[in-house]
């Protein structure tokens, strides 16, 4: 009985060897009939008749080496297309645009409202109303700057530093002229790394303003007022504040920007009349370039936000986020004038203090060997930076005014495009592939066809 199970196995055993080799051997013909039909040069060589093996060798090398530099230089072009396929033009026809008239956001030395201070000090039950008096002040004009210099006080909780700051905040209401028809210029209160301050033709002033925050919104918002442009022929055009009635810092930026610590500014005290006159300089983005990725333009549309603490993106935003990271690792918490999100901490006076030890790396985002903090901010597609050509001050006996505005337009202006687009990829990764293995799209298909239509038919015996 053993013996019968023992020739039954060797038959099992030999018949499954035969259709092995059956098989084996129609893979070998069907692999002999690729290679003979093939357009792919060289491998007609491997099943030629007649052949040395050191020949089919030599051709196996070839192939090899062929097959080796048509992928790793169409691997290149796939990584320049994926990494910089865009350029950075110049257009001269000033008169073929309109540039943006700039926005600004102006920040009043004088953040606390006398009258509002005293009855909030009368009416707090704190004993020590000296002590009460000298941290308000103190915190409502703290800054990366001046975090060390603010009193140790403990009786106000840290997540309501910015509620009083609101509180006290004095009237802030100038006149606004503009010397365009139609045009109304919208003031926006908004929260600042330098405090409370109003900005004046911004698009993104409200993401940061107190009733923004308040409602905890974090969607996007229409505008009422659209952005004001302006053009060569219309000549100069000039906005005025009149009446602001105290000191202030101004800073001049794009609609679609909002300023930041390290950000230039113009100073003027009160009863002074500031003038200042700038120039535009665009970079915008063609409609075939914001189609890319943005790893391949290496630029961001506002709403392309990838941001956790504000709802639309700026490169000063990306910024701020890059300070509120530094922040959490540094003393674990945030300051005032930032929004936090889920388990985040407001700074009280003892985290303000740990965050001034790091004042210098927070304000020029640069570690303590002066190597640049990773924060992988690109700036936005369609930006506008201006240039200050005059700044004067002077006395006027009839309050404290600010005009700003272009008088001399720009002569050019920069554009993002493709240079390298995806056909151009296909022409390249075709050319190497001509070049080094002698196929076209023919011979691609010929590998697919072999390796479905036809081995399903082959294998059916027909």
């Amino acid at each position: 009985m053993n013996s019968n199970k023992s020739v039954n196995g060797t038959k099992s055993f030999i018949k499954k060897l035969s259709v092995l080799n059956v098989v084996i051997k129609k893979a070998k013909s069907y692999l002999r009939l690729f290679f003979e039909t093939s357009s792919i040069h060289g491998l007609n060589h491997f099943v030629a008749p007649r052949r040395h093996p050191c020949e089919i060798s030599l051709w196996l090398s070839v192939v090899c080496l062929s097959l080796f530099g048509a992928m790793y230089l169409s691997h290149t072009t796939w990584v320049r297309y994926q990494s910089s396929p865009t350029v950075v033009s110049m257009e001269r026809d000033m008169f073929a645009w309109n540039t943006t008239f700039p926005a600004i956001t102006i920040c009043i030395e004088n953040k606390i409202d006398e009258e509002k201070l005293e009855n909030y000090i009368r009416n707090s039950e704190d004993t020590d109303k000296s002590k009460l008096r000298e941290f308000v002040k103190a915190l409502a004009n703290a800054s990366f700057q001046t975090f060390e210099s603010l009193p140790r006080y403990g009786a106000v909780p840290a997540d309501h530093y910015m509620r009083l700051i609101l509180e006290l905040t004095p009237d802030f209401k100038p006149d606004i002229n503009i010397g365009a028809a139609g045009v109304t210029l919208g003031l926006v209160p908004t929260i600042t790394e330098m405090g409370l301050c109003y900005s004046f033709n911004s698009k993104v002033a409200i993401y940061n303003s107190p009733t923004y925050r308040e409602a905890d919104k974090w969607n996007l918002v229409k505008t009422e007022n659209e952005t004001f442009f302006i053009h060569p022929l219309d000549g100069e055009v000039f906005a005025q504040l009149i009446n602001i009635s105290a000191s202030y810092s101004v800073y001049i930026h794009g609609p679609y920007e909002v300023p930041d610590i390290s950000t230039k500014y113009q100073q003027s005290s009160k009863n002074f009349y500031m003038k200042i006159y700038v120039t535009a300089v665009t970079v915008y983005t063609s409609s075939e370039a914001a189609k890319l990725s943005i790893g391949q333009r290496r630029c961001r549309f506002p709403h392309e936000n990838n941001l956790k603490h504000n709802a639309i993106y700026t490169y000063t935003l990306c910024r701020m986020e890059c300070r509120i990271k530094l922040c959490l690792k540094f003393c674990g918490c945030v300051p005032h004038f930032y929004r936090t999100i889920r388990d985040e901490k407001t700074c009280d006076v003892d985290g303000l203090h740990c965050l001034s030890k790091y004042k210098d790396i927070l304000y020029k985002l640069r570690d303590d060997s002066d190597k640049k903090v990773s924060c992988e901010c690109y700036p936005i597609c369609d930006d506008i930076n201006y240039v200050i050509q005059t700044s004067a001050r002077q006395e006027w006996f009839l309050g404290t005014n600010l005009q700003w505005g272009i008088v001399t337009y720009p002569r050019m202006r920069y554009r993002r495009d493709i240079i390298f687009g995806f056909t151009d990829v296909l022409v390249a990764v075709g050319g190497m592939a001509g070049l080094f293995l002698g196929c076209s799209v023919l011979s691609f298909t010929e590998i697919v066809y072999f390796l479905s239509l036809r081995l399903y038919w082959y294998c059916r015996g027909r």
